[in-house]
């Protein structure tokens, strides 16, 4: 799974057990965590992201794109 430390290190904060879920290499498991993490920004802003939740939202398809091959 190809994730980089800048994206675990900004994560990490959302998802306090992102290595853990990056290290057991599920793809899914990950966007899965993430898209909880950007339902839950845009839920707590008036049902449209903040800042924050569309930084988080493009990490997350940062993180898609850079493992389309590996599934």
């Amino acid at each position: 799974m190809i994730v980089t430390k800048e994206q675990i290190q900004r994560l990490k904060p959302y998802i306090p057990e992102i290595e853990a879920l990056v290290e057991a290499g599920d793809v899914q498991e990950v966007l899965d965590a993430v898209d909880n993490v950007v339902i839950d920004n845009i839920l707590a802003h008036d049902n449209e992201p903040d800042e924050e939740g569309l930084a988080i939202e493009t990490i997350r398809d940062a993180i898609f794109y850079q493992n389309q091959d590996e599934d």
